[in-house]
């Protein structure tokens, strides 16, 4: 839909020029996030030791409650960056070049909001040294420089990610060798990396710089909890633009490129998989859209019956074609995703199940869970609240997939609904397993998508996730532990609650209110 895609958004008959306003929130935003990386350690980023060979700023030392202030500044006003963008068009128009310095700047701070890199690192150290992750936990390994960095409640907690994820942190480990910070800093040139070969892809896919930027490369939500917290799901966000990108070759050598890459991506993230969902609706989808060309032209009149018996073959190669590369894809997904997790063992399923029945904090079903555990054992509250937020992801997609406007059942819907349904009805909530569905909108968006209600609530409901896990360490003092987890415990769960009750809210008469109003 290339008439639709918003690489300039219109103001009239003129092309949206740059918003000033849009660009000081957003540097303001980036500013405040780079300056929490640069305070090291800090309430947000626990201590790797010494910098070795790595190129680094002198550590800030910046008090605790500045920190956090910072942090929460810094979501706040990259999110009050994107609401600007969609209540006044405007461009971006920033060039390749400002994006790879502020990569350049991140790769001179430490990660922070989480302590998930030191576990990242201590994987990959127990799988150079010969050790299974999936089975030895940091703790169990021997304490060393690396293990001893991790943090709770990682020490005792072995591998939960896919056999590519954990061999590029045995990558990082082998570069990076005994200092924790050297091999957390080659993780780090892993994720920026990912970060731009994401832009670039998205690029590819959509032609649309202004969505692209907009919703990944400048999305504070995508910077801060996936760039700089230095998080594992942006390469397998990644690799999943990859594979939808490699539908644009033709034919089953496209295909198999396509299931390859789909393959590395659920082997990095088991979630990442859905993609494969998408693959087989896009190449169905295009068969369809050639079937129905074809029929119109065999309805027409002046088609002769030798042309009409052409067109009959042309559909039936056209829906033969559509199979094979289908089973294209899925062959090649396996032939990737069977031998990596042979080579990672059973184990690596185990965790997967046992990280599956997680209930967060910050999750509506926190208190589901918490009523259930009154009256049953603590396996069946966990089992029973799994199932169901399993049955509300499927509702959330059911009437995202039949709300959002427009009749166009592309592949760009279906993952958007696939992934803002799993973001925001999963009990396991964290900002960055959203970011997913953050490239799934630069996609719909530069497609023609438009629903800035709904747009509207996943920025704001993102926003208030992400400052949910800020300062982002277990240990901290105990003041800012109480405020912190009364936002995580209290707003986060309400404003997600009510971010379900405005999706499935049945939709208005036509007529009645404002014009559109059903349509958010």
């Amino acid at each position: 839909m290339a008439a639709d895609a918003p690489d300039a958004l219109p103001t009239g008959p003129h092309r949206a020029g740059r918003d000033p306003l849009r660009l000081g929130l957003l540097a303001g935003s980036l500013l405040c996030l780079l300056l929490v990386g640069l305070a090291h350690p800090s309430v947000a980023a626990p201590p790797l030791g010494p910098a070795g060979w790595v190129p680094h700023l002198p550590d800030l030392p910046l008090g605790g409650w500045v920190v956090v202030a910072l942090q929460v500044a810094g979501y706040a006003l990259g999110a009050a960056a994107l609401l600007r963008g969609l209540r006044v068009p405007s461009r971006l128009d920033i060039p390749w070049a400002a994006w790879a310095i502020v990569g350049g700047l991140v790769l001179l701070t430490v990660p922070y909001g989480t302590a998930d890199h030191t576990n990242y690192a201590a994987y990959g150290h127990i799988l150079v040294e010969g050790g299974d992750p999936w089975v030895t936990t940091p703790q169990d390994f021997g304490p060393d420089r690396i293990t001893s960095a991790v943090q709770p409640p990682w020490e005792d907690t072995p591998s939960v990610y896919g056999p590519v994820a954990t061999g590029l942190m045995g990558l990082s480990a082998l570069v990076g060798g005994e200092l924790p910070r050297q091999v957390v800093w080659v993780w780090q040139v892993l994720v920026v990396a990912a970060w731009l070969l994401g832009r670039a892809l998205l690029l590819r896919l959509t032609g649309d710089r202004e969505s692209v930027d907009t919703w990944w490369t400048g999305n504070v939500l995508v910077l801060g909890a996936g760039v700089l917290g230095a998080h594992v799901d942006l390469l397998a966000t990644t690799a999943l633009v990859g594979a939808l990108l490699a539908t644009r070759v033709r034919g089953v050598p496209g295909a198999l490129l396509a299931g390859a890459l789909a393959g590395v991506a659920a082997s990095t993230k088991i979630t990442a998989g859905v993609v494969v969902l998408v693959l087989a609706w896009l190449y169905l989808r295009r068969d369809m859209e050639i079937s129905s060309a074809e029929e119109l032209r065999a309805a027409d009149p002046h088609t002769s019956a030798k042309g009409v018996g052409a067109v009959a073959r042309g559909v039936g190669s056209s829906a033969k074609g559509a199979a094979a590369r289908v089973v294209a894809v899925v062959l090649a997904g396996l032939a990737v995703a069977v031998p990596l997790h042979l080579w990672a063992g059973p184990n690596v399923f185990g965790q997967l199940l046992t990280a599956s029945d997680g209930v967060s904090y910050a999750s509506p079903w926190r208190a589901v869970y918490t009523v259930l555990d009154l009256g049953v054992a603590e396996p069946s509250a966990r089992a029973w609240v799994a199932r169901a937020s399993a049955v509300l992801c499927v509702v959330l997609a059911i009437v995202l997939w039949r709300r959002l406007p427009g009749t166009d059942s592309g592949p760009q819907r279906l993952l958007l609904v696939l992934v803002t349904a799993y973001a925001l009805g999963a009990a396991y909530v964290l900002p960055w397993y959203a970011l997913p569905m953050w490239a799934a909108l630069a996609w719909w968006v530069a497609d023609g998508g438009r629903a800035p209600r709904l747009l509207t609530a996943l920025v704001v409901q993102g926003a208030v996730v992400a400052i949910g896990y800020v300062p982002g360490r277990v240990r901290i003092p105990e003041d800012m532990a109480t405020v912190t987890l009364a936002w995580r415990m209290v707003v986060v769960p309400l404003v997600t609650a009510i971010v379900w009750l405005l999706v499935l809210r049945p939709a208005r008469r036509p007529g009645r209110g404002r014009r559109g109003s059903a349509r958010g």
